[in-house]
């Protein structure tokens, strides 16, 4: 779990790992509903995600800064102090919305799954195939029986997709499939209200790069 003031944060942390995985950008305010759920956990998700998965929350650093004046204190990783602005988190909102494809942000919490890339232009981020789901709306359609469990599930299911192409062929490394991790993490949720298959396609949960068009029945935009 590391906190970014921009998308260069991203790239200046992925350049010191080595092999492909998992990446998870979580969007969420401090004001917003739910929130309590996901910040008071980012330590356990700092420690859990280990080598195989980088969380990333935006809009937080660990140090303050004179470019945002509306920084407010939350606790971070290994008691450290984080700082959190508004105004930070909308410029990165910005910029993602120049590199994700027929994205926009809901204003409601959300996770944005990708990888890592091993580009020598020092990008690290390989946006192609993005998913991103709709937290609070999981939340009270029952998609998820909590952040926590699902985040759980979710970082067990990093961990077996990049090993398992690892053990495939460590030289010729395969688009990590987004959609099965995320489909993995919800299927083990208890009383789920219809089946994955199903909730995969409803278009206020789940959305990919291929989500565009806002008059095709089923499918949702912004």
């Amino acid at each position: 779990m590391y906190p970014i003031y921009d998308i260069q944060g991203i790239n200046q942390i992925e350049e010191s790992k080595e092999g492909k995985h998992v990446i998870i950008l979580i969007i969420v305010k401090p004001s917003d509903k739910n929130a309590n759920e996901i910040l008071d956990k980012i330590n356990y998700f700092h420690h859990r995600s280990d080598q195989y998965c980088s969380i990333y929350l935006i809009g937080y650093s660990i140090g303050s800064t004179d470019k945002y004046n509306d920084t407010i204190r939350i606790n971070g990783v290994d008691g450290q102090e984080w700082f959190y602005s508004d105004s930070c988190f909308i410029d990165v909102c910005d910029s993602l919305n120049k590199r994700l494809k027929y994205w926009n942000y809901s204003g409601e919490p959300e996770l944005i799954v990708l990888q890592n890339s091993d580009s020598n232009l020092g990008d690290r981020l390989d946006f192609t195939g993005y998913n991103y789901i709709d937290i609070n709306y999981a939340l009270e359609k029952g998609y998820m029986d909590s952040f926590a469990r699902f985040m759980e599930r979710l970082l067990k299911a990093c961990k077996s997709e990049v090993f398992g192409e690892e053990a495939i062929k460590k030289a010729n490394w395969k688009r990590i499939k987004y959609r099965n991790v995320i489909e993995y993490a919800i299927e083990l949720t208890p009383k789920l209200p219809k089946p994955v298959k199903k909730i995969m396609n409803d278009r206020l949960f789940y959305k990919t790069y291929k989500t565009k068009n806002p008059n095709k029945k089923n499918s949702f935009y912004y």
